[in-house]
Formats: C-alpha cells, sequence, structure tokens
C-alpha cells in the first residue's frame, strides 16, 4: 500500500502545477523527511525525526551507521513502514526499502 499526499517542490514548498496542488505517491517524501528533520521540528509529534545532518557532519563509522540505522528504523515503523532492506554501512550507496502496511 503506498501513501498519496499534497507533494513538494525541491525548495520543500507544496507543488503546483496548472493552479493546483500536486497529489502523488509521497512514500520517498515522507521517508526524507524523515531523514532530514530533528526531533522537535514537528509540532504535531516532537519524537519525529532522525537529524541525517547530525551523522553528515561527523565522522561516519560503523557505530554510528548502527545508530543511523537504529533511529531510521523507529522512525518508519512508527510511521507505519515494513522495513525490506535497510543498508546504511555507507551512506554513499545507501539502501532503503520499506514499504506502508
Amino acid at each position: 500500500m503506498t501513501a498519496t499526499d499534497f507533494l513538494l517542490d525541491d525548495a520543500y514548498d507544496l507543488a503546483i502545477e496548472n493552479g493546483d496542488l500536486v497529489m502523488g505517491e509521497s512514500d520517498q517524501q515522507h521517508i526524507g523527511l524523515l531523514l532530514q528533520t530533528t526531533q522537535g521540528e514537528w509540532r504535531q509529534d516532537p519524537l519525529v525525526g532522525v537529524g541525517l545532518a547530525r551523522y553528515l557532519s561527523s565522522p561516519y563509522g560503523p557505530g554510528q551507521a548502527a545508530e543511523l540505522t537504529r533511529n531510521l528504523s523507529i522512525q518508519l515503523q512508527r510511521d507505519g513502514y515494513a522495513i525490506i532492506e535497510l543498508d546504511l554501512a555507507d551512506l554513499s550507496a545507501a539502501v532503503i526499502n520499506a514499504e506502508r502496511l
């Protein structure tokens, strides 16, 4: 089952085409927002967010990869996803495969 929602453009504004809001498959957008935002940024649920920038701005090794994998797993499950494959050992070749339940 895939989620349908309002889509965002590259500047994270609501996407508009022909004067209308754009709706479409939004699972990738949801996962991207989980990764990019930090806890406390979502007023409706302050526990949402992984804070990927924190991992990118510091040395990244097996310990950080395990922590990021655990944090993202928790966030995906909280958001209703079943994790099929999750490999964050190398962020330049990260694999995130999850489907909404």
